[in-house]
């Protein structure tokens, strides 16, 4: 027994995973495995590195560059000797037929089947296609291998798609936690306002409770002096009231006179309901961002000579490297401080912008009727139809912080202009006026302002 099982063992040793047969010009693959030089041929065919081995599918870089002889040999020797066939290695369980036990020869291109001869001329299989094996195996084997380069575009394809997910995905999470860190911020800072709002109202219904006592002490005082005074005027009637008749009226003159004294006045307290307001940008700055925003543009033919305007007109920014002025300057162009115009007028509604400020030096942004004069050497005020805010940013140690950027809101019926400071999210000032004819946007650099800029921003805030 134990001779047949190691004869069994042999013969399934030296046989072909692919074919089943003996080894023919066994080749010898990477990850220990042989296979028939032809077989392996036949299945490798149009296939790409690295190549899978037929048997554990391990990659292998390079074809075998030759025969193992040795093998080829000793399993022509193993096919000679006599013995059972190894149980676990027969083909002939899978290469026969369950239901009639004749060897599978066609294969069924409709049903996709393997049949033997009996199969094949049954009336179940009538009128299909039927194909030899060898054939069959080769038109499907080829079929197969024609699937393998679209299903590695599609593989690609998908990889480039989860990484797009992936970074998709990444930046989301970026952006969650931008807004979460905003989000914090403000929320400290509005913590920040509250005790400070909390400490102003409380000391000041502090000092109401101090000056309200002082004079309520003051009234109780008053009445506690009145009070004794009409206890000493009631002891004096009633023993003017015991007198005799002379005594009575010689001493009720004294008695009138005390009578007459006024009851004091009495401390009326109204207690004051504490004002608390919320800053500006908490209740209607997001608000008009949201609904105002508006997309300006810088007119280049108003632009001062030592201005220079991008090519998208969003930025100006001061000339550098000529002392010389230029000549010939715009018919419309500021001759009297650095300044530009916006494209966009308005004659009416309520208008936002944006406007980023780097480097250092003065600056100043607001309105201006389209008809003030260009040309004029005086400081320029509301009165003469110009409303803006002037400041001057200093130089900032931390380049990142090097900006600084205000939102200007433009509200025409009501007359105002209000600015921003969209960095702290606080209220800076704001401009009144009576607005009757167009209003161009205002944008004024400092003369000394080397390396300073202006930016009008479109995106929302």
């Amino acid at each position: 027994m134990a001779l047949a099982a190691a004869l069994a063992e042999l013969h399934a040793q030296a046989r072909c995973p692919l074919c089943r047969g003996p080894l023919r010009a066994p080749l010898t693959l990477d990850c220990g495995h042989n296979c028939c030089g032809s077989c392996l041929q036949r299945r490798w065919q149009h296939l790409q590195a690295p190549l899978p081995c037929p048997v554990c599918q391990h990659p292998c870089s390079r074809e075998p560059r030759g025969t193992n002889t040795q093998l080829a040999q000793l399993a022509d020797l193993v096919s000679r000797l006599p013995g059972p066939r190894p149980e676990g290695h027969a083909p002939e369980a899978q290469d026969h037929c369950a239901a009639h036990q004749q060897p599978l020869s066609l294969f069924c291109e409709d049903h996709l089947e393997l049949l033997c001869d009996q199969c094949g001329a049954s009336a179940a299989h009538r009128g299909h296609r039927l194909t030899p094996i060898g054939p069959a195996a080769a038109h499907h084997r080829t079929k197969l291998k024609g699937y393998l380069e679209p299903l590695r575009k599609q593989l690609q394809e998908a990889q480039r798609a989860w990484e797009l997910q992936d970074a998709e995905r990444q930046e989301w999470r970026e952006q969650v936690a931008n807004q979460r860190t905003e989000l914090l911020w403000e929320s400290e800072h509005l913590k920040h306002f509250l005790r400070i709002e909390h400490d102003v109202l409380d000391t000041g219904v502090l000092r109401q409770v101090s000056s309200h006592s002082k004079k309520i002490l003051q009234g109780r005082k008053k009445l506690s002096e009145y009070r004794a005074s009409l206890q000493r005027t009631l002891w004096d009637i009633i023993q003017l009231c015991l007198q005799p008749d002379l005594g009575l009226l010689a001493g009720v003159s004294t008695v009138h006179q005390q009578w007459d004294v006024k009851l004091p006045a009495t401390f009326s307290y109204q207690p004051v309901e504490p004002a608390f307001i919320l800053p500006p940008h908490y209740s209607g700055l997001q608000n008009i961002i949201s609904k105002f925003q508006t997309d300006l543009t810088l007119d280049p033919e108003t632009a001062h000579p030592s201005l220079i305007i991008s090519p998208d007109r969003k930025t100006l920014s001061c000339r550098q490297g000529s002392t010389e002025p230029i000549s010939d300057p715009r018919p419309r162009a500021f001759t009297s401080q650095e300044a530009v115009l916006g494209v966009e007028g308005f004659e009416g509604g309520r208008h936002f912008w944006q406007v980023e400020i780097r480097g250092s030096g003065m600056w100043a942004l607001g309105v201006c009727e389209e008809s003030w004069p260009r040309n004029s050497p005086v400081t320029p005020t509301p009165a003469d139809g110009l409303w803006q805010l002037q400041q001057f940013t200093g130089l900032q140690l931390d380049s990142r912080r090097a900006h600084y950027r205000v939102g200007v809101f433009l509200d025409f019926e009501l007359g105002e202009v209000s600015f921003y400071n969209l960095d702290k999210r606080s209220h800076i000032s704001t401009l009144t006026g009576t607005f009757t004819g167009k209003l161009l946007p205002f944008f004024c650099l400092g003369s000394s302002s080397l390396n300073f800029s202006m930016t009008v921003v479109s995106q929302e805030w």
